[in-house]
């Protein structure tokens, strides 16, 4: 069973590659999997359990599958439109909607879990493979600034992959995107300076970048119609402003003393059984930031760590800023009292303090006489 709940996700693809191949109203299908998927998380509530995986490569033939999906989801995508939107009837809003909606689901989940899941390998082809799918989120630049900046500097004001507190996630959006692009750019061109290289040469991944973003549509534009190429790009954005809210909870106002060890309450984990399945178990999280290569179906869940509720539900409170801080400052109040070490109170006193918080690591409450006792 451990191997076989990650196929959900190819069946999540099939979903999507039927709906384009039947045309019509059927192109709704892919992004329709969202409503069972929401259901099921809410019914089937959380996973602790590890996974007991005695073969590896087939619980990795499931990420490789899904490459194989991947390009057989846009050999259809082009097909559809060869045919037609909707072949042999008008073709409405409805449609160019629902498939748009429906590429940038599959693009976002699973196909963002999985790319991550790659980009984080030690083979060279793994990794290769995960910086392409990582260009279908309309950012393939992303992992440059996810392994050399977040993954040293999360929880701390350097890494522009946590949000910080009071920060709404359309500010987060716009910086969280901006950073990546800086870091990517700083990275390749002291890369560039250090082997002689032309910052914008075929050797520099700024070349490789661009080509992801501009070869893909432009392939599908030419083999089908320009509408199917305008279908992709559309999509590619659409991935790329669900991407950052997503990120946006990952370590949502969290704190860390840089120079202590990593610990179980420095990531916000979302342990629910459908969740660990369609991001790859990417919410699994604090032993993936303890050593980035550890494969998925290894990553140990932390029940004693920080958790939160529903990722569908966090996801959907975020747009809603009002809602959101009244959501999680009940949260980082608990975090505080119960988790945060001297050094990070400290932090995280100042860091309520920028956002205009109530200082309550200086009150007397009854968390902190729980905490003390």
């Amino acid at each position: 069973m451990d191997y076989l709940r990650y196929y959900l996700n190819s069946l999540i693809m099939a979903c999507g590659i039927a709906g384009f191949l039947l045309g019509g109203s059927w192109v709704w299908l892919g992004v329709a999997t969202f409503i069972p998927l929401f259901a099921a998380d809410l019914a089937l509530g959380n996973d602790y359990q590890q996974r007991q995986i005695n073969r590896p490569w087939l619980a990795d033939a499931v990420l490789y599958l899904h490459v194989v999906l991947m390009v057989v989801l846009y050999l259809s995508v082009v097909w559809r439109f060869q045919q037609g939107l909707h072949a042999g009837s008008a073709v409405s809003g409805w449609h160019w909607v629902g498939a748009i909606l429906s590429l940038m689901w599959l693009q976002l989940l699973p196909n963002g879990g999985i790319g991550h899941e790659l980009a984080h390998r030690s083979n060279p082809l793994g990794r290769r493979i995960g910086l392409m799918l990582g260009g279908l989120v309309g950012d393939p630049c992303r992992d440059i600034a996810h392994v050399q900046t977040h993954h040293i500097y999360f929880d701390s004001p350097r890494d522009t992959d946590t949000a910080y507190r009071g920060e709404n996630v359309y500010q987060f959006t716009l910086r969280a995107t901006l950073g990546s692009f800086s870091d990517a750019y700083e990275t390749e061109k002291g890369r560039a300076q250090k082997l002689g290289h032309h910052l914008w040469g075929w050797h520099s991944r700024l070349f490789y970048a661009i080509a992801a973003l501009t070869l893909l549509p432009l392939l599908v534009a030419v083999f089908s119609t320009v509408g199917g190429g305008l279908v992709v790009v559309a999509a590619f954005i659409a991935a790329k402003l669900v991407l950052e809210p997503l990120n946006y909870l990952q370590h949502y106002g969290l704190v860390r003393d840089l120079k202590a060890p990593i610990d179980e309450h420095h990531t916000w984990n979302h342990l629910s059984k459908v969740t660990r399945i369609i991001g790859t178990e990417i919410t699994n999280h604090v032993d993936h930031h303890r050593d980035g290569h550890i494969p998925y179906y290894q990553l140990v869940p932390r029940p004693g760590g920080a958790q939160m509720p529903s990722l569908f539900i966090c996801f959907m409170l975020c747009f809603i800023p009002p809602l959101w801080n009244l959501f999680i400052k009940d949260r980082l109040r608990e975090w505080d009292m119960r988790f945060a070490s001297p050094v990070e109170r400290e932090l995280a006193r100042e860091a309520n303090r920028k956002a205009g918080w109530p200082d309550w690591l200086g009150q007397p409450t009854d968390l902190a006489v729980a905490a003390a006792g």
